[in-house]
């Protein structure tokens, strides 16, 4: 075989190979947005957790699931773009597609009034009143709907694959123009992040985020005390259509 032939195959093998791969990682990663290094070990905290807090099973990547904080109630779409006259007739927040999380403002719906802010990793309970600052809403990035605020509220560990909440605390303005913070404690169904640094927790374990939220009631001050703990779940069986 004449050699420049044979370098030609080779390099076309090589080619066609880093490609199947490359587009396998694709389809496998395609639920993680950002992929930042394992984060620094965070000083474990034992207090038990005494607001309200919110479960979302949000599994699925052909649905979005759109939560009103203020009912506890939800309902799902297919196409946020193709389904905008729905997001704006009905009452919703968050819309919530595995890691993903979109905000009821801006691009996804403009006469939406959610925004918000991310105050990084500060404890919760000692936030006690709005900050001023911008609200910020969805925006376009690379053709993906986003939240610039909220959109990297996870670490990706490389090692084993699995999802942790950074823990930040946001502050959110409803669209019943309340004020909330909130923070994602967790994102599996039946483990604890701590227990998937060490082992694999599978995607059908995965996306049943819980949101630990305070309301400042129509104010701009968060309770002192927080309120009796109260938990829902939003599951697909829950879920208004």
């Amino acid at each position: 075989m004449n050699p420049t032939l044979k370098i030609f195959g080779v390099l076309l093998f090589a080619t066609l190979a880093f490609h199947t791969t490359l587009n396998f990682m694709l389809d496998n990663i395609e639920d993680y947005e950002t992929v930042p290094l394992p984060p620094k070990p965070l000083k474990k905290n034992t207090a038990t957790i005494t607001n309200p807090t919110l479960v979302v099973e949000a599994k699925s990547k052909e649905t979005w699931t759109l939560v009103s904080f203020s009912t506890g109630k939800s309902f799902t779409v297919n196409d946020l773009e193709k389904q905008r006259e729905e997001l704006k007739r009905r009452d919703w927040d968050l819309g919530f597609q595995r890691t993903k999380i979109v905000t009821n403002g801006g691009i996804t719906n403009p006469k939406g009034k959610v925004g918000v802010i991310n105050l990084g990793q500060v404890d919760f309970d000692s936030i006690r009143e709005v900050p001023e600052g911008e609200f910020i809403q969805d925006s376009s990035s690379f053709g993906r709907r986003t939240n610039k605020a909220i959109t990297d509220w996870y670490n990706y560990r490389t090692r084993t694959h699995n999802i942790e909440s950074k823990k930040n605390v946001y502050i959110m303005k409803t669209s019943s123009e309340d004020f909330l913070k909130m923070r994602i404690l967790n994102y599996y169904c039946s483990n604890k992040e701590e227990d998937c640094r060490t082992m694999m927790c599978t995607r059908s374990e995965a996306a049943c985020l819980t949101v630990e939220y305070v309301s400042s009631n129509h104010s701009r001050n968060f309770p002192a005390t927080p309120p009796p703990e109260i938990s829902m779940a939003i599951e697909p069986s829950a879920v208004e259509n």
